[in-house]
């Protein structure tokens, strides 16, 4: 699909990949409605676009998280004049630590967002998008999807989550107009790896991606029509990771490889 003329939706866009799809996504000729938690962010972006490229923006803050807060943005969708021709489930939460240790509220808001926005936002905006004569669903999941990661169970998880709905839902939606998109980033230089206080010496420098060349990615990934595609997964997953062995398991544990799950959360 040729994202110019088209318009899409777009969670998490303030922040990370989001915020960098939205300029990628400008730069194509896609018209945008761009939704985030920070009202104030989302307003700077928002000018910022309208600034620099003739296409329409407008935006909606909502805690995607609340299923009220989603009902208010799936309606103030429904009710514009234009329909959407892309959805973007990029809104995602992610936080390190041990299952055990974690704080029942974070883990069920991070189920929230990752899991259940996105299904709902995907089930009340299919019959819209079939009515388009081409359209697009881009789920964000995460290269971790498949891959144990200690220390990050309940966000592995929901990436994991995210990735098998797609492929069952692109076969669902097989003959119709509506193609599926399930983009896995790697490690991806987010605000997430400062709040957490990574070193960035212990990760090789091949393993880290800006927000810009990610959603670089991700926009052709749109353009190739692709259903499956990682930022870097034929360079580096394939030379770095395995499936896990008896052996292996204390290595994961170390906590060298704790330090380094800390910079995969992208959003």
């Amino acid at each position: 699909m040729e994202p110019s003329g088209k318009l899409a939706i777009l969670t998490g866009a303030s922040r990370g990949i989001g915020r960098a799809l939205a300029i990628e996504l400008a730069k194509s000729g896609c018209g945008l409605l761009l939704t985030a938690l920070e009202d104030d962010e989302l307003s700077s972006l928002s000018n910022d676009l309208h600034s620099k490229f003739p296409i329409s923006v407008a935006t909606m803050a909502a805690d995607l998280s609340n299923h009220e807060s989603r009902k208010s943005l799936i309606n103030w969708i429904l009710n514009r004049k234009e329909p959407i021709d892309i959805l973007i489930n990029n809104a995602g939460l992610g936080y390190f630590g041990r299952f055990e240790d974690s704080e029942w509220n974070t883990i069920e808001k991070t189920i929230a967002l990752n899991n259940s926005a996105f299904i709902h936002l995907t089930y009340e905006l299919i019959p819209v998008l079939k009515k388009r004569p081409i359209a697009k669903i881009v789920n964000i999941s995460s290269g971790i999807a498949r891959l144990p990661y200690p220390g990050l169970a309940v966000y592995g998880a929901t990436k994991g989550f995210i990735s098998s709905f797609s492929e069952s839902l692109a076969s669902e939606l097989a003959g119709s107009l509506i193609s599926v998109l399930c983009f896995h980033p790697g490690f991806t230089m987010t605000s997430f790896i400062g709040s957490a206080g990574m070193d960035l010496q212990k990760v090789p420098r091949i393993l880290l991606h800006s927000p810009e060349e990610v959603a670089t990615q991700i926009v052709l990934a749109i353009r190739k029509d692709k259903l499956w595609a990682y930022s870097d997964y034929d360079q580096t997953f394939s030379l770095v990771w395995s499936p896990p062995s008896t052996a292996s398991k204390e290595i994961y544990l170390q906590e060298p490889f704790l330090e380094i799950a800390e910079c995969e959360v992208g959003e």
